[in-house]
């Protein structure tokens, strides 16, 4: 990711209905799952510690990314539980994690089996791991360009990768599912009208009344997720068990 994209996240994802909102859907997605037996988590990628500081409810969360840039932004929100390491060679002993998330991190990596044969080394016997990536190929556009993505999914993509790692999807279900069609309509259909795009990702800072209309269509998702599977959305998300 580029330093100027990590500096932008790390200045959004505060309030940002994206980032807020995604921490809703996660927050949802793990109660939905029930509680793990225990409670260490390791977050995959986890960027500038915004999901991580919001993890202590949960367990004891630990942070991995390969960004020294990323890394120096937790450690101004104080977190301290960190490693630098590529996500291909995780530093850490078989059977040492109860929770291991993989939030818009999959997409990433080269080769995405060798990550989660790494996860699932990690997780204990009866440790789960919530992954969610970017859905859609034809959503495609220099947001995924300037992030540093290498694919996007759909759900039966992601089901079947996560099963030729040797992992066992206990919940996939589309996320995001009110952005997307305001996605579909800048990334496919402005181009189409000859509208051009600004450039950089498509994070945007909003006024406070929309802001706060976006993070409430994000608390009715959240309580979406806890009983339904959405049948499509801007993101794809699985819980998978070893």
């Amino acid at each position: 990711m580029e330093t100027a994209a990590i500096e932008e996240m790390f200045r959004l994802e505060d309030h940002h209905w994206w980032f807020v909102g995604k921490r809703l859907l996660l927050d949802a997605l793990l109660a939905a799952d029930g509680p793990p037996p225990g409670g260490r988590i390791l977050d995959v990628g986890c960027g500038t510690g915004a999901v991580l500081a919001g993890l202590g409810g949960h367990g004891r969360p630990v942070g991995i990314d390969r960004s020294a840039d990323s890394l120096a932004f937790c450690r101004r929100r104080g977190l301290v539980a960190l490693a630098r390491a590529d996500a291909s060679r995780l530093p850490f002993r078989p059977a040492t994690f109860d929770t291991v998330l993989l939030l818009d991190s999959l997409e990433h990596v080269e080769d995405e089996l060798a990550l989660l044969a790494e996860v699932r080394r990690l997780l204990t016997p009866a440790g789960r791991l919530l992954v969610s990536v970017p859905a859609f190929a034809f959503l495609w556009s220099a947001h995924d360009e300037v992030l540093h993505h290498l694919r996007r999914y759909t759900a039966t993509g992601l089901r079947a990768v996560l099963e030729r790692s040797g992992l066992a999807v206990r919940r996939l279900t589309y996320t995001n599912i009110f952005a997307f069609p305001p996605a579909l309509a800048v990334r496919r259909l402005l181009p189409l009208l000859g509208v051009r795009r600004r450039e950089g990702t498509d994070f945007r800072t909003h006024a406070r009344s929309t802001n706060a209309l976006l993070l409430a269509a994000y608390r009715v998702e959240a309580a979406l997720l806890r009983r339904l599977r959405l049948p499509v959305g801007l993101s794809v998300a699985a819980v998978a068990t070893r």
